[in-house]
C-alpha cells in the first residue's frame, strides 16, 4: 500500500486520487495529514504537500486542490519526456509538475465553469479548451499517460509496490433519434415527406420508401442486431441510446405514441440493455427530460441506467445534475461533436464531480474521443490514419476507446463500413 501524506485532505484531492491510483494505476493508497503516522509507515509512501518532510518521493502542490473557488488559472505548457504537462513546479519536486491538480482540472472539466464562448446551440468549444492550445495534447490521454509515468518513478523508487492491469476496451455509442427511415410513420407524413423527396428530385427515395414500406427490402435503419452480432468478434461492445419523445420539428424521431414502436424497443431490450437519448427539447427543458426518461422506464419496465444527450449538450453543471437527480448511473456524452480528441483529458470512465457543490457524485462519465460528425471532415485515407492513432493512443494505456457514431449515419455509410471503421480501432 502507498500512504501519501498531504497537509491538507479535501474532497477534489481524494477524487483524483481515486482515478489516478486505483482507476489508472490499480494500487492500494490511503491518504493521511499525520506526520507522524508517515514517517512510521515502512512501506511506499510519497508527499503531496507544498514542502518535502524529509528526503522522500515528493510531488510538491498546487493551490487548485486546497481551493474551493472557481477562478482563472495561468496554464503554461512544457514537456515531461515528450508528454505535455502543466502546472510546472520546482525542482526539489520528484515529477516536474503537479499531476494531481492538472489532472483534477481536466477531469472536473473546471475551465467549463469559467466564462467561455459557447457555440450556436450553447456548448463549449474545442477551441476554447487549454488542450486546443498544445499541438497533439487534445488527441492524447494526458492524464493516463502521466499516471502511468508515475507509476515507473514509483516503481522505480519503490520496486516492491503491486500494481494491477487493464484490458484494452472498445465501445460503440449510436444515439438513435430516428429508428427506422420509413417504418412506424403515419400516412400523412408518408405523404408530406415524400412530395419532399419529389421537389427535391430525390426519386431514388421514393422507390426506396415504397419497398421498404411493401416488405421487399429491410428499412435502411433497422440493422441493430446484425450490428450487435457484427461487433462480437472484435469484442467491441454495442450501445444503444433511443430518443423516446413527442415528434418535434427539431427531433424528426418516431412519436412515443406510436404502439408498434414501443414494442419494437421492448423486443430489442430482451438482446441487449438500451439507454435514452435525451431529446433536443429535453436538453433544454428539465420537465420534458424527467417526463421522457419516466415514461421510457414505465415501458421497459426497468430503470435506465445510460444515457447520451442530443449533439452532446453538456452544460455544466445542470445537465449532470439533472441526472444525477434520476439516478443516472452512466452517461456518454464527454465529447466534441466536431473534433476527435478527448475532452476531459481521459480515455479512462470517471465520476462527476460537481465544482458547483465539491462532492463527487455517483454518475459515471464515458469519455468520447471519435464522432461521425469529426470523421466527415476528413478524406477517406485520413480518416483511417487518425483512427489508428487514436486507437494506439488508448491501447498503449489499455483505456477505454469510446466511439459515437449516429443511427442515421450507419444507414447512410452502410452497416459493413461502419465495421470496417471498428474493426480499424481493435486490430
Amino acid at each position: 500500500m502507498i500512504l501519501i501524506y498531504t497537509h491538507k485532505i479535501t474532497p477534489r484531492l481524494r477524487f483524483v486520487m481515486r482515478h489516478i491510483f486505483r482507476r489508472i494505476m490499480g494500487t492500494p493508497y490511503e491518504i493521511t495529514d499525520s506526520v507522524d503516522a508517515f514517517v512510521k509507515h515502512a512501506g511506499p509512501k510519497l508527499t503531496y504537500s507544498r514542502q518535502p518532510l524529509q528526503s522522500e518521493f515528493f510531488i510538491r502542490a498546487h493551490p487548485l486542490l486546497f481551493d474551493r473557488n472557481i477562478e482563472p488559472q495561468d496554464i503554461h505548457w512544457r514537456n515531461w519526456d515528450e508528454v505535455p504537462c502543466f502546472f510546472e513546479v520546482d525542482t526539489r519536486s520528484t515529477i516536474p509538475f503537479d499531476l494531481f491538480a492538472a489532472s483534477f482540472f481536466l477531469l472536473s472539466r473546471y475551465e467549463e465553469y469559467l466564462p467561455h464562448q459557447k457555440d450556436q446551440i450553447g456548448r463549449f468549444r474545442a477551441i476554447e479548451s487549454v488542450l486546443s492550445d498544445r499541438q497533439e495534447a487534445m488527441k492524447r490521454p494526458l492524464v493516463d499517460l502521466w499516471a502511468l509515468k508515475l507509476k515507473e518513478a514509483i516503481k522505480k523508487a519503490f520496486p516492491e509496490t503491486p500494481f494491477s492491469d487493464r484490458e484494452y476496451e472498445v465501445k460503440v455509442v449510436v444515439p438513435v433519434v430516428s429508428s427506422h427511415k420509413y417504418h412506424y410513420r403515419s400516412l400523412s407524413r408518408h405523404l408530406f415527406e415524400v412530395l419532399l423527396d419529389i421537389v427535391q428530385f430525390k426519386f431514388s427515395d421514393v422507390g426506396e420508401r415504397l419497398s421498404t414500406l411493401l416488405f421487399f427490402r429491410p428499412d435502411p435503419y433497422d440493422h441493430y442486431l446484425s450490428l450487435k452480432n457484427g461487433l462480437e468478434p472484435m469484442n467491441a461492445e454495442l450501445l444503444l441510446f433511443f430518443q423516446f419523445s413527442r415528434y418535434a420539428i427539431q427531433d424528426r424521431n418516431v412519436s412515443w405514441s406510436k404502439n408498434k414502436f414501443g414494442f419494437f424497443l421492448k423486443h430489442l431490450n430482451d438482446y441487449l440493455e438500451i439507454g435514452y437519448c435525451r431529446s433536443r427539447l429535453a436538453v433544454k427543458d428539465a420537465e420534458v427530460f424527467r417526463s421522457e426518461l419516466r415514461k421510457m422506464q414505465q415501458l421497459l419496465h426497468r430503470p435506465i441506467r445510460k444515457t447520451v444527450l442530443a449533439d452532446n449538450s453538456i452544460l455544466l453543471p445542470d445537465a449532470y445534475q439533472e441526472l444525477v437527480q434520476e439516478e443516472v448511473q452512466e452517461d456518454f456524452s464527454m465529447g466534441y461533436s466536431d473534433v476527435i480528441g478527448f475532452r476531459a483529458g481521459t480515455c479512462t470512465p470517471f465520476p462527476f464531480y460537481d465544482l458547483g457543490l465539491e462532492i463527487e457524485q455517483p454518475l459515471r462519465v464515458y469519455p468520447i474521443c471519435v464522432t461521425e460528425l469529426a470523421l466527415a471532415q476528413l478524406d477517406k485515407e485520413t480518416i483511417e490514419s487518425q483512427l489508428k492513432q487514436i486507437a494506439h493512443q488508448v491501447q498503449s494505456v489499455r483505456g477505454t476507446l469510446c466511439v459515437q457514431f449516429s443511427n442515421e449515419y450507419i444507414g447512410l455509410v452502410g452497416e459493413n463500413t461502419t465495421l470496417q471503421l471498428i474493426q480499424t480501432l481493435t486490430e
